[in-house]
């Protein structure tokens, strides 16, 4: 059997075997069935596979179209909304410019409008009375700088022989009046124009000044405006004047001195050369006057004061303590011309003369010469203060003689100078104790109880 098997064997090595596919089993091997299987399943893996590839990419083309649009239909908004925006800023530009361009030729179409009203005016029957009185507010102008020009030239001139009988002042006055009877018919509260009255008081704490700062406001309220009250006080600004002026009712300003000194004298020095100095610097324009609060007013010096060009003077009456009288010192006139003065020192010896024998309450001056020289043909004068030095009213006289040079440039007031309304009493009474600003805050003892 060893045999046979060998020789079997050696046949089938032996023989030559062209085709190999008669030794081919028909029933297939679990092998390959189950390589057939795996690449079945996977071929339909990788199609599954590649189906679900191809539909999430469509998704995401499709996301991604949609978001692509929706920012480009956003973008397309935006320009939209941002066309609408350039659109509405240029309507308003162009709404601003014209209105500019209307308000730029607002002044020329107002102009034009003005005249027509004018020339439609013009045939209304009271426009020749508004004409007549601009024609007649330019005259009094004009005749007033000529009336001024001819003073200043007159009294810069030598006096030769005796002076006229009637000024020259009247002289022009007189002219004034002839050349405004051409004029038509105006009343006269429309030509005439009153000047600021500038009226300086010094003042200080003491018993007495409620009733004088009291008395003068009162007098003062009373002058038709305008009129400024400059207070000076000493040495600072204290309650009690400052509500007496609050309640004045008139038009004031309340000035310092801080001048460390207890000579009354050099106190009034400071305070009045504070008012003066103050008028200097805003350059006030009026008629200026020292009004001492111990004295007593007519209201109708005032209204004289209104008439005043240059430098004007009244008589003062002075009651003197030792005789028991009155006296007056101020100039003697005829008409508004000084020929004299009233004096109460009748031998006045050479040391204590004094070229104007009057005080500080009876004249009055323009201020314009304390700051304005050009206008009344003077030299600067810086050095228009009262000095400390002097007595016996020659502090007065020397403020004076900076002002005027003699007689003829003093008016008289009033006419002939024959009225007093103004009196220097001297009733101060000695130190004494009072409550601050007489306000009683406590209880005094009564000397009649209430049973």
């Amino acid at each position: 059997m060893m045999s046979s098997r060998r020789n079997s064997g050696i046949i089938l090595r032996e023989g030559s075997v062209r085709d190999w596919s008669e030794f081919n089993d028909p029933s297939p091997s679990p092998k390959l069935l189950y390589s057939q299987s795996y690449v079945a399943m996977r071929g339909l893996l990788a199609s599954v596979v590649s189906l679900d590839f191809f539909l999430l990419s469509s998704k995401l083309k499709s996301a991604w179209a949609g978001m692509t649009s929706q920012r480009h239909i956003r973008s397309q908004e935006r320009s939209k909304s941002r066309g609408l925006n350039c659109k509405r800023v240029a309507v308003h530009l162009l709404l601003c410019f014209m209105v500019g361009i209307f308000i730029g030729f607002m002044p020329f179409f107002s102009v034009d409008v003005y005249k027509k009203i004018v020339s439609e005016n013009e045939r209304l029957p009271f426009h020749e009375s508004v004409v007549a009185t601009e024609m007649m507010d330019t005259k009094v102008k004009e005749l007033e700088t000529v009336v001024v020009e001819k003073e200043v030239e007159l009294i810069d001139e030598p006096e030769v022989g005796e002076s006229p009988p009637v000024p020259a002042m009247l002289d022009d006055e007189a002219d004034f009046a002839e050349s405004t009877r051409a004029l038509p018919a105006i009343e006269e509260s429309k030509i005439t124009v009153k000047k600021l009255l500038i009226i300086v008081t010094i003042t200080s704490v003491r018993p007495q000044q409620a009733y004088y700062l009291n008395r003068l406001a009162h007098v003062l309220k009373a002058v038709q405006a305008p009129l400024l009250w400059l207070v000076v006080e000493w040495p600072e600004q204290s309650y009690e004047t400052a509500e007496i002026l609050r309640s004045s009712g008139v038009m004031y300003r309340h000035l310092i001195c801080r001048k460390n000194t207890t000579s009354v004298r050099k106190i009034a020095v400071c305070q009045r050369n504070n008012a003066i100095y103050h008028v200097k610097k805003h350059h006030l324009d009026g008629i200026m006057h020292f009004a001492d609060e111990e004295r007593s007013y007519s209201a109708d010096v005032f209204e004289e004061m209104q008439k005043i060009r240059r430098f004007g003077s009244w008589p003062v009456a002075i009651h003197v303590r030792t005789k028991y009288r009155a006296v007056l010192e101020g100039p003697i006139c005829k008409g508004s011309r000084v020929t004299g003065w009233h004096t109460i020192q009748t031998v006045q010896k050479k040391s204590m003369t004094r070229r104007f024998p009057i005080g500080f309450s009876a004249f009055a001056f323009n201020s314009t010469m304390l700051w304005d020289p050009q206008r009344w043909n003077r030299p600067a004068m810086d050095s228009v203060i009262v000095h400390s030095g002097g007595r016996g009213g020659l502090q007065e006289s020397r403020f004076i003689e900076k002002l005027v040079k003699n007689e003829r440039q003093v008016e008289g007031l009033p006419d002939n100078c024959n009225r007093v309304m103004v009196w220097n009493f001297n009733l101060e009474p000695p130190q004494l104790n009072y409550p601050t600003g007489w306000a009683l805050y406590k209880n005094l003892e009564a000397d009649m109880p209430v049973i």
